[in-house]
């Protein structure tokens, strides 16, 4: 790989619009002058705590704390080299990189250098091709004819790298030792097991269906037995190893990606075969889970390819089971998903071969909400236990949806599909606040009571705001007395309650002056929490002296809380000397110019350097 000057990569950089990046996988919005907001897309949650600097070139989630520039986000979301990366923002960008080719010293320290990683990739393609050049010749008759029974054709075979493992025990472990790939490799890719008898092939007279990822690199498999007599499980996939792991991946994302963005959808279905049926039939947007339990992490994986993922689960009884099950995954996400439902023993392979491709078009488009289905499966409960216990159910996934126009339609509807009053059902969404809200019976400490929203300010006052970015920023400033005394000066409640949590965690950390910001933003309301997460990354009281900019902060809320005072003084003398209140009068015109020196002071003090 060839070398690329920094000043080159630097220039991709600059003329990338982070922001417009970002916002293929991310919905952003504006949060200031050349700040955006968003969900983090690295992982589950609620608030917004994952923002993008236009100016700066530059992300961080203070909820995961990860953070970089574009080429960095790319890596990680696509899952991508990066010179990969950088090769496509180049073009894009219209840099040309002038990349110096490697000297053959070069060359020899880069293969040496191999990372871990791309050793193991290596691995795995090899495995790959090995079990592809198996299906292709005398041994794989048997699983060319399942495949071809399925009604998969060689393009889409050739598409999903269709292989087969051939019976010996030792197949492919043969093969590797020929290629001088260490069996310790194999164990750790979960492609060779270990008994008392020795090492053995994991896969072994199966048709095998390769995952791939985004870059259509293999890293795991998934294997279908041929002989429907073995006493085996019918399919198996790769235990889970540092480049698999089960719950986060999809069978055909490689393949499905261009169609999904381009038709914003996204079809989940269970089985391996059904995808590349669908594929088959042209539906090239579908894609499984590793098995038949949908996971929270590919949840929230295709839902940031997709605007609407559509689940297609089988017919029977443990399709809908299924489907159920996921529901509340699909709210906790605020991802649009919906319910569509095969005939009863009918699955999706079955159905695009016998009715076609538009059926299941028309199958997927009139897809119902998760929730509209849920509610609506909730009208065959007649029994007042039943009424009572689907209410509830329901209550709990309510409260999860985050739009509270959407909310309150939802359970609109629950009412009139359980012929209940709105009250009764607006007293269960209560009850289900109040069950997420009490403390848990192993916690024995008093959290600090909240702040009621009518004594709160509406704005965060800017000094105030600025102390708390500041000592947030360089916590070891927590422990001087510059940090209490502007503490005390605090004013916004808020703010005074971030300034305790702060001192807290770390004189509790012992030595250490680290804070843990994400647990440290979760004492404030959301608001506050975006705000101040904001101006941390705006950079708002980044400075070379990090003492001196607390004292003169300090001192400045001292003055205002001075001035404030001196105010409230006049007022009282005026209302004093109106009512003929002589010795009130007397000792507020002392205390006036005690207040004037102190305010004298304070101003000679923010002059000094």
């Amino acid at each position: 790989m060839p070398l690329v000057p920094r000043e080159k990569i630097d220039d991709v950089r600059e003329r990338t619009n982070i922001v417009e990046v970002v916002k293929r996988y991310v919905e952003l919005k504006r949060a200031g002058t050349g700040s955006w907001k968003g969900l983090c897309p690295f992982h589950s949650e609620k608030t917004p705590s994952f923002h993008v600097n236009e100016t700066r070139h530059y992300f961080h989630c203070f909820g995961c704390g990860e953070k970089g520039d574009v080429i960095g986000f790319l890596e990680k979301i696509e899952q991508r080299s990066f010179m990969e990366v950088l090769q496509d923002l180049a073009g894009a960008a219209g840099v040309e990189l002038e990349a110096r080719p490697l000297s053959p010293a070069e060359r020899s320290a880069r293969r040496e250098a191999e990372s871990e990683r791309e050793r193991m990739f290596r691995v795995m393609e090899l495995a790959a091709l090995f079990f592809q050049e198996q299906y292709a010749g005398p041994a794989g008759a048997a699983a060319r004819s399942y495949v071809d029974k399925r009604g998969i054709g060689a393009a889409v075979a050739g598409r999903f790298r269709v292989g087969f493992a051939p019976g010996r025990w030792d197949g492919l472990s043969s093969y590797m030792s020929s290629q001088k790939i260490p069996p310790s490799d194999l164990e750790r890719l979960g492609l060779v097991g270990v008994n008392e008898r020795g090492r053995y092939d994991f896969f072994r007279d199966r048709v095998m269906l390769p995952v791939l990822d985004r870059q259509k690199r293999v890293i795991g498999f998934g294997g279908r037995v041929l002989d429907p007599e073995i006493k085996d499980r019918k399919y198996v996939n790769s235990p889970d190893s540092p480049l698999f792991h089960k719950k986060e991946s999809l069978y055909g994302l490689h393949a499905a990606l261009d169609a999904i963005r381009k038709r914003e959808v996204a079809v989940v279905v269970e089985g391996n075969f059904d995808v590349m049926s669908l594929h088959e039939a042209g539906i090239e947007e579908a894609v499984a889970p590793m098995g038949t339990a949908l996971t929270a992490e590919q949840i929230a994986l295709v839902g940031r390819l997709a605007k609407t993922v559509v689940v297609v689960f089988d017919g029977d009884a443990a399709g809908q089971r299924a489907a159920q099950k996921v529901i509340p995954l699909f709210v906790e996400a605020d991802v649009d998903g919906r319910l569509a439902r095969m005939p009863t023993g009918v699955d999706p392979d079955d159905f695009v071969r016998q009715n076609g491709a538009e059926a299941f078009r028309r199958l997927v488009d009139g897809a119902r909400p998760m929730l509209d289905q849920f509610i609506q499966d909730a009208a065959a409960e007649a029994t007042i236990p039943g009424k009572v216990s689907t209410l509830e159910t329901v209550a709990e996934l309510l409260i999860k949806v985050r739009n509270p126009t959407t909310r309150e339609l939802y359970a609109q509807q629950l009412a009139g599909v359980l012929r209940l009053s709105p009250q009764q059902v607006s007293r269960a969404l209560r009850e289900a606040v109040s069950k997420t809200q009490r403390p848990s019976n192993a916690s024995t400490a008093r959290p600090e009571a909240p702040v009621p929203a009518a004594v709160v300010p509406a704005t965060l006052p800017g000094e105030e705001l600025e102390v708390t970015v500041l000592l947030a920023t360089y916590p070891q400033l927590l422990r001087t007395a510059d940090a209490a005394r502007a503490g005390e000066l605090l004013v916004h409640p808020l703010m005074r309650q971030l300034h305790r949590a702060a001192i807290e965690q770390v004189t509790h950390g012992g030595s250490s002056s680290q804070l843990d910001v994400p647990a440290w933003l979760e004492s404030a309301p959301p608001d506050v929490r975006v705000r101040v997460a904001e101006a941390m990354m705006d950079g708002l009281a980044k400075t070379e002296d990090p003492p001196g900019l607390l004292r003169k902060l300090a001192t400045r809320l001292e003055l205002s809380r001075v001035e404030a005072e001196m105010d409230m003084n006049s007022k009282m003398q005026r209302e004093a000397q109106g009512r003929g209140d002589e010795a009130t009068l007397r000792a507020l015109t002392v205390r006036g110019i005690e207040l004037r020196k102190i305010k004298e002071g304070l101003r000679v003090a923010l002059q000094r350097p």
